[in-house]
This record gives structure tokens, C-alpha cells and sequence, in this order.
């Protein structure tokens, strides 16, 4: 660029944009709870400035939070190897949390026990050690259930396995997530929840499969209720209010204690259309569960506006739209043109992907 008379004399001070920046940023969104954001902002810092093992644990602890237990593992580990383990041993104090809410029990034994074993006057070595009590109260109930119950005969790797097949599922990669469901199920076959997942992943990608394994699942465990949130969601997609109708009944009634369960249920109902329902369920929990989602922030966000409640709706529309929400996106713009109606006001589960 060429210096016109009055640029003459003054300094140009580039903006740099590297990895501490963007950790820095991350910590912010990380502080407010926006965890998406968080997430982002680290994985940003972390391409730009690999060799820093505090952007890669932070990542880790984010994903933790959000519950993607076995990816923030992979990340700790993967630091362990690439850096100083005793330096680094904090991620074992990490990793074996991650391991207990996989339900790896002998796992995050283990791993708790490594970082007591590097940190015997560490930060978390106290948390360590209620850990290890928690563990041992855990095995004692598992040795009151029969052998045989599917929750225990799994092994740490099938356990992953489904994990792994989950987060596929959460981000859009069905084609990723059906072997590895249909190698679970065929090893597992009383696993429902493989099951209803495999069905889930089939019916996404357009495979009519998808209605059999509900089917089987609903026949084998007539209580189950993710199947029927499942079926009622497939018949609404494909516009069949009417068939979606006996599944919807059950669980118009149920608030299952699961804080993911529960806003799952008020998902469907939001789909079909039930959206004074939806409100009361979002308005009887604290927003804290679900202010890091875009699709639940957007799913309220639509039962407000169809509850004489635009303002606040907007409100929510607005904070979904800063999590990545691309409906909710599409949405404001139009909002902004004057060109969004009341019938754009609509909600199914799968729409963030």
C-alpha cells in the first residue's frame, strides 16, 4: 500500500493472531460457560502452537465437561507421550474422571493412582484419593448384580466403542458410526441403547432398516423409552403426524430424572409441535444444563415464540446463533431482513447438523 501524506509518520503495528491469543480468548468463552465457543478457541490455539501441552489439557478438560469423556482422553494421552510425564501428570488426575463417568472403573483406578503415585503433595491429590474411595463403593454394587446383566459383561473397549460411536453420531458422521454399532449389537444383543443408536444412524443416511431395529428393540423391551422417542421422531420427519401419535402418548407424561433424557423428551415434543409442554420442561430446570447447546437453546428459543413470547425467544434465538447454531443463523438474518413469519418457527432435533 502506498503512504498518502497523512499516513506519513505513523508506525503500523501488525495484529498477530497466534496460539496464546486464542487460548487467551478461549478462556474467556470458558469462564462465561460458553463451551462451545471454548472449544473452538482451543482447538485454534493448539493448530497454531502444537508444542504447548496447557492448550492441549484445556481442551481436554473442556470436552470433559461437555461430556465427550473418551475424545478428552485421547487428547491426555496423547499429551503423556508427547511430553514430560511427570510434568504432565495432572492428566492422569484428569483421565481417570474421564474414565469413571465411561464407567471404566478399573481404568480410573489406575490412572488415579498414577497421578498420587507422581503428585503425593499434588493439587488434586485429596480429589484423587475420594476418587479411589468413590471406586471401591462402586465395585462393592457391582457385585451385587447378576453376572449376566449387560452392564457389566461389557468390556472397556466396547464401552469406548459406543462412545466413540456417540460423539460420531452428535457431529454428523453416520457413515462413521453405523460399523461400529453394528459390531456392538452384534456382540452385545440385548444393548438397546446400540441399538436405538444404529437405528437413529440408519434412518439419517435414509435406510428404512431403521424402523426394523426399532421395531426389534420395542418388541424385546417394551419399556424402552428412547425407542419410542425415536419412532415418534422418524414418523414426524417423514410428515406422518398420525403414526407418530403412539409413541408420542407415553411420553408426553414422563420427566425422566437424566438431565439429557429430560431435554431429549422436550426435543421430540418440540418437533411435534407441542409447544407449551416444551416451555413448562425447560422453565422446571435450571438454564444451567442447557446454555452451552445451540440445539437446546434453539428448541426453547421455538417453543417460547410459539407461546406468545417473541422477545424472549429472539433472546434465546440470539444466544443459540453465538454457539454455531446454522438454522438459528439462517433464522436471525432473516429476522434482521423483516423476513422470518410465524410459521418458520419450527424445531426438529437434527437440524444444528
Amino acid at each position: 500500500m502506498e503512504l498518502t501524506p497523512q499516513h506519513e509518520g505513523r508506525k503500523v503495528i501488525p495484529f498477530i493472531q497466534n496460539g496464546d491469543y486464542f487460548f487467551q480468548r478461549g478462556l474467556i468463552a470458558y469462564r462465561k460457560k460458553h463451551l462451545q465457543r471454548a472449544v473452538k478457541l482451543f482447538q485454534r490455539a493448539v493448530k497454531l502452537t502444537n508444542q504447548e501441552p496447557v492448550f492441549h489439557v484445556q481442551l481436554a478438560a473442556v470436552l470433559s465437561e461437555m461430556g465427550h469423556y473418551e475424545e478428552s482422553n485421547e487428547i491426555l494421552r496423547n499429551v503423556l507421550v508427547e511430553h514430560d510425564e511427570g510434568g504432565q501428570s495432572d492428566c492422569y488426575f484428569f483421565m481417570a474422571n474421564n474414565y469413571a463417568y465411561l464407567g471404566l472403573f478399573d481404568k480410573a483406578q489406575g490412572a488415579a493412582e498414577r497421578y498420587i503415585q507422581f503428585n503425593p503433595d499434588g493439587q488434586f491429590f485429596q480429589d484423587a484419593k475420594d476418587l479411589l474411595d468413590l471406586l471401591e463403593v462402586e465395585y462393592e454394587d457391582i457385585s451385587l448384580w447378576n453376572e449376566n446383566d449387560m452392564d457389566y459383561e461389557a468390556s472397556d473397549d466396547f464401552l469406548i466403542e459406543h462412545e466413540k460411536a456417540r460423539n460420531y453420531l452428535k457431529n454428523g458422521d453416520f457413515q462413521a458410526a453405523i460399523p461400529i454399532l453394528e459390531e456392538i449389537t452384534k456382540k452385545h444383543p440385548s444393548h438397546w441403547a446400540a441399538f436405538n443408536h444404529l437405528a437413529e444412524a440408519f434412518f439419517r443416511t435414509g435406510d428404512e432398516r431403521a424402523f426394523h431395529i426399532s421395531s426389534h428393540v420395542l418388541k424385546e423391551d417394551e419399556s424402552n423409552l428412547f425407542v419410542r422417542a425415536n419412532l415418534a421422531l422418524f414418523f414426524l420427519q417423514k410428515d406422518e403426524k398420525e403414526q407418530a401419535e403412539p409413541f408420542l402418548q407415553p411420553i408426553r407424561i414422563v420427566y425422566p430424572i437424566d438431565y439429557e433424557n429430560y431435554l431429549f423428551v422436550a426435543e421430540v415434543l418440540c418437533a411435534a409441535g407441542e409447544y407449551e409442554n416444551v416451555k413448562e420442561r425447560f422453565e422446571r430446570m435450571a438454564d444451567s444444563f442447557y446454555e452451552d447447546s445451540p440445539q437446546w437453546l434453539f428448541c426453547y428459543a421455538v417453543a417460547l415464540a410459539n407461546t406468545d413470547e417473541l422477545t424472549k425467544a429472539i433472546r434465546y434465538l440470539k444466544k443459540s446463533v453465538s454457539l454455531g447454531h446454522d438454522k438459528a443463523t439462517m433464522m436471525l438474518a432473516n429476522l434482521k431482513k423483516d423476513e422470518l413469519s410465524a410459521d418458520d418457527w419450527v424445531y426438529h432435533p437434527w437440524e444444528s447438523y
